[in-house]
């Protein structure tokens, strides 16, 4: 059976308005579902544990300290909980991994806390 060149392009597009409309998996799922989502759940759950060393060194210390310990400690275990969150992109959770992050007003905050102590 022969095939036009009219036939072979509408068969293509045929093929691609398929392929288009297909639900595609975003590539941050597709990650997190491998063997590199895997590791970087297991350093979130290990940068949310440093979190929580921090916090309890903040309650030794005092003033400013204290306060800039506290923030360290809140931005590094939102930093953590968002990479060992990852699984649950596959569970269907509605917040987005970007969502779960520190703002960009809190690492500015952060910063100038720091700058402070360092006066």
């Amino acid at each position: 059976m022969k095939i036009t060149r009219r036939q072979l392009r509408q068969l293509i597009n045929e093929e691609r308005t398929l392929f288009e409309n297909e639900e595609r998996e975003s590539e941050l799922r597709e990650f997190a579902r491998g063997r590199g989502g895997n590791n970087v759940r297991k350093s979130g759950a290990k940068i949310e544990s440093a979190a929580n060393l921090i916090e309890a060194e903040a309650e030794i210390q005092t003033g400013k300290m204290r306060e800039t310990l506290y923030n360290i400690s809140e931005f590094v275990a939102k930093v953590g909980s968002a990479l060992s969150g990852l699984g649950s992109l596959n569970e269907g959770d509605n917040e987005s991994m970007a969502e779960s992050l520190p703002s960009i007003q809190e690492l500015r905050k952060l910063k100038k806390n720091i700058e402070k102590l360092e006066r």
